[in-house]
């Protein structure tokens, strides 16, 4: 049986592009993700600088979106502030647990946002005021049909 931290090393192999038949053993220190590097790379030695893209990383348990993705988030999807918020938590726990490293938490979080909100403007549009066992004995669908 796989532990849940030789799990976590493989789905960031897999993240990575490795095919599972490429993959040796598990070694967390080697893995890039846990490899110290600085994102800035000096052109020359006056002191110029070059900025990578993002780095490959794990969501960290401090994460929290920039409050330009919430405003954008208001004033493109109608999303209030309120609802995005609520939906850290969630987002928070799934993706740590997941360990999977990526590049660009900031618009991971907003899609998942939009997801949400989409969903729960779907729902609010099924009659909504239907308790369970009205939709479960509901037979309106048959209504139409000639038998």
């Amino acid at each position: 049986m796989i532990s849940d931290d030789d799990h976590k090393v493989y789905n960031r192999m897999l993240n990575e592009g490795r095919l599972p038949w490429e993959m040796d053993a598990p070694q967390a220190e080697s893995h890039p993700v846990f490899v110290r590097r600085s994102s800035v790379k000096p052109l020359n030695p006056g002191g110029e600088t070059e900025r990578f893209g993002a780095k490959v990383e794990p969501l960290s348990s401090d994460f929290m979106p920039e409050a330009t993705y919430i405003e954008w988030l208001e004033q493109h999807y109608g999303i209030p502030p309120k609802f995005a918020l609520q939906q850290l938590p969630d987002f928070k726990l799934y993706w740590m647990e997941t360990g999977e490293a990526r590049k660009a938490w900031q618009n991971k979080f907003k899609n998942h946002v939009i997801y949400q909100w989409k969903r729960k403007q779907s729902e609010n549009e099924q009659n909504p005021n239907r308790t369970t066992v009205e939709k479960l004995t509901d037979t309106s669908w048959s209504d139409s049909l000639d038998i």
